[in-house]
């Protein structure tokens, strides 16, 4: 903008100075002073051919910090007086100082409006946050032992909808967890009381006897050993659980025929089937990733638990199953005899349940054996199952099939 103005004074000047043949230079100068005076802020200086000043100072503007200059050629004007160009020079001090003071004002109302912004935004926050605390308030004043508290929607925003939703889901299970606890060390505290309250008894009733028969003796201490045992086989499989529970577990090999775990375990429980003249049928067969001691033990404790229960000269079944889509194989054990309660499926996997509700059973019976095979389940990425089809009782295990290891090459 600034150039353009120069320019056109530039041209105005120059038509003065084509004059300079028919004026006096006194009368030519004097017309150049008094369009630079109109022009306002244009100072102009004209060099001669050798570069003298013929017009105007040395120096234009020297005082001022902030100018723009603009040289023009003056080639063919002569006369008496040779010229070669002009040069002009504006003072831009104002514009500099109103373009100065309107980025200030822009700095001024950009900080005015974003601090604005800012206490706009802080109390919107905290007016759309307010029913976020009052809920946060109500968890807090929670008693942690009332487990069957729960937060009605009806008065929270259709936001929070999902939220209270999911707590109190979270409520229900964590009420589930803490009757299950308070269950499992009832259940415990019973199954090591009764042997101990035995043993107690046993020997308190011999240290009364002044002349114990050496024959009576030493079948209370058979007696005593077998109720030994069996502590040490509930504690074992509570420890087993426990370790379980924390993954303590990890060694995992691809197997490509999970049969010959099934096929040892079989062999191991022959004894067992020819008590009872049961017969052994296998079907199907897979590959797996599996630890193949837990594999057996989760199978000995199914087909220990299916010889139980089944009816004589009938046959236990084991059926597997290849991967499904979502990579995971089936082991099933299946046997005939009494169907077990449709109310009692869903527990069959929790420790020291009995169906029957029983606690008179001893030796191996002490209801963790199914608990066992449902941790054995878990720590193979899979869950235990139970199903009743009329007089037939299938309980098995899903487990993750996993990759199979990529041989390196020789």
């Amino acid at each position: 903008r600034h150039q353009d103005t120069l320019s056109r004074a530039a041209s105005s000047v120059e038509q003065v100075l084509s004059r300079n043949s028919e004026l006096l230079p006194t009368e030519m100068w004097g017309r150049v002073d008094e369009l630079l005076l109109s022009l306002g802020n244009v100072r102009a200086k004209v060099h001669g051919e050798n570069g003298q000043v013929l017009y105007g100072p040395q120096v234009l503007l020297s005082q001022v910090k902030h100018k723009v200059t603009y040289m023009h050629p003056l080639s063919g004007l002569g006369g008496s007086m040779p010229m070669n160009d002009l040069e002009l020079a504006m003072d831009v001090s104002e514009d500099k100082r109103f373009l100065k003071f309107i980025a200030l004002l822009f700095t001024a109302v950009t900080v005015v409006w974003g601090f604005f912004i800012m206490l706009l935004s802080g109390t919107l926050a905290r007016f759309e946050l307010k029913p976020l605390n009052k809920f946060g308030r109500k968890i807090a004043d929670f008693d942690p032992s009332d487990v069957n508290a729960r937060i009605k929607s009806d008065h929270e925003p259709e936001e929070l909808y999902p939220v209270v939703e999911q707590f109190n889901k979270l409520m229900g299970k964590v009420g589930q967890y803490q009757e299950q606890l308070r269950s499992f060390n009832s259940n415990v505290a019973h199954e090591l009381n009764t042997p101990l309250s035995s043993l107690t008894v046993s020997h308190e009733l011999l240290l009364r006897e002044k002349n114990p028969d050496p024959e009576h003796l030493k079948e209370a201490l058979h007696s005593h050993l077998e109720e030994l045992q069996r502590m040490n086989r509930i504690i074992q499989s509570m420890l087993f659980l426990s370790h379980a529970s924390q993954g303590q577990y990890n060694d995992f090999r691809w197997v490509e025929k999970l049969s010959e775990p099934v096929m040892t375990v079989m062999d191991y429980m022959e004894a067992m089937l020819e008590e009872k003249h049961l017969h052994f049928e296998m079907h199907g067969d897979a590959s797996a990733r599996i630890d193949s001691e837990l594999i057996k033990r989760a199978l000995s404790n199914l087909v220990s638990n299916a010889i139980r229960y089944a009816e004589e000269s009938s046959t236990i079944h084991i059926h597997i199953e290849p991967a499904d889509a979502s990579g995971r194989v089936g082991v099933t054990v299946s046997n005939k005899g009494v169907c077990i309660p449709e109310r009692s499926v869903p527990h069959l996997f929790e420790p020291f349940y009995r169906v029957d509700q029983s606690r008179n059973e001893s030796g191996h019976n002490h209801g963790l054996g199914l608990a066992i095979v449902a941790a054995i389940a878990r720590l193979h990425g899979g869950e235990p199952f139970a199903q009743c089809d009329g007089d037939w009782v299938r309980i098995g295990f899903s487990l993750k099939q996993g990759a199979k290891p990529v041989l390196a090459e020789a």
